[in-house]
């Protein structure tokens, strides 16, 4: 286990898919950095449950720019964690199909119009979804998030059972109190997921739970399929089976979220609406619940915060951290080389 130092120049909160992003940007450009990790293990929580969906294109304009960038970073630098599948994401409405491709231009992704007979061609299971129209994204893919997080970490300075219990300000920047022991900071990253906030006394982020299924039925491999609607779910195969989310939302304190009999209440519902009979009465092979947490106006939180110079905010993800990492690793990294001045 490593031991905790008494000083670096950067310490990192959280050790999901920003913290050890920011770490391995940092450590690229030569900058001393500790992840504080409050498991036994980086990744336990939202990043480690991901359901791997690279998708490039998001609500808003902003978390798009990261998603797209941190894509592209996959596809080069982390090329044996990222299956190039292509994504179709479905709309109820023709004015949302417009909007996502209008974003798709301002970006330059590559898209294609799919009518529903195309959708349906693919994927013949949600012939019930109410879908308008669709896009379908050849650069889009799968993401392997226990390798890219492994990667991300194998040549950085990871603490964990290093759970923070307070922080103090000092003359160079922060001191830490932290399960094992004390360390000093020029900077201190807030990157604590769900729990972001908590150490600074800030507001907190909105926190919610999601469930993810593998159900024993046949489905297509590739492209996944992500129907952005009122009856929202994503579908994409895995190892001879089908992934799928009813992509529930509901509110919830961070913790470590375990499934119950809601997500599965919802998961059978939805299914029985917009799929086939094969889909809504296969078994459940492997079933896991994850949290997304998200600030109040759903963008990312991430830079120097305005009032206090030895902090930096990488924390607000929203469930886009898998595609995004990479690129938040980079900003996060580039603010606290500013603020180290």
């Amino acid at each position: 286990m490593l031991a905790l130092p008494t000083t670096t120049d950067v310490a990192i909160v959280g050790g999901g898919f920003a913290g050890v992003a920011t770490a391995w940007a940092l450590a690229r450009r030569g900058v001393a950095a500790v992840v504080l990790e409050r498991e036994a293990a980086p990744g336990r929580f939202a990043s480690g449950r991901s359901a791997g969906l690279g998708r490039q294109l998001a609500e808003d304009d902003a978390t798009s720019a990261l998603t797209i960038s941190g894509a592209g970073l996959l596809r080069g630098q982390f090329a044996a964690v990222w299956q190039p599948c292509g994504g179709i994401l479905s709309f109820d409405r023709h004015a949302a199909a417009e909007a996502y491709e209008a974003r798709a231009a301002r970006f330059g992704v590559a898209v294609e119009r799919v009518d529903r007979a195309g959708v349906v061609a693919r994927w013949p299971g949600v012939a019930g979804l109410p879908i308008a129209a669709a896009l379908y994204v050849p650069s889009d893919g799968v993401i392997d998030v226990g390798a890219l997080l492994a990667l991300f970490a194998r040549d950085i300075a990871i603490v964990c059972d290093a759970k923070v219990a307070g922080v103090e300000p000092t003359a160079r920047g922060a001191r830490l109190a932290t399960a094992r022991g004390a360390i000093e900071a020029r900077v201190v990253v807030d990157a604590a997921g769900a729990w972001a906030g908590e150490l600074t006394g800030d507001p907190p982020l909105e926190s919610f739970k999601r469930h993810v299924y593998v159900l024993e039925a046949a489905g297509a491999g590739a492209p996944f399929l992500w129907h952005l609607g009122d009856d929202e779910l994503y579908v994409r195969g895995d190892a001879g089976g089908l992934l799928v989310s009813p992509c529930d939302a509901a509110a919830t304190a961070p913790a470590d979220q375990q499934p119950d009999a809601t997500g599965e209440a919802m998961l059978r519902a939805r299914l029985a609406a917009t799929s086939s009979a094969a889909w809504g009465d296969a078994p459940i092979a492997r079933r896991w619940a994850c949290q997304r947490a998200f600030t109040r106006d759903r963008t990312m939180r991430l830079g120097r915060d305005p009032a206090r110079r030895w902090l930096v905010w990488a924390a607000g993800l929203g469930g886009h951290g898998a595609t995004a990492s990479a690129a938040v690793g980079e900003a996060v990294a580039g603010a606290c080389i500013a603020a180290l001045g």
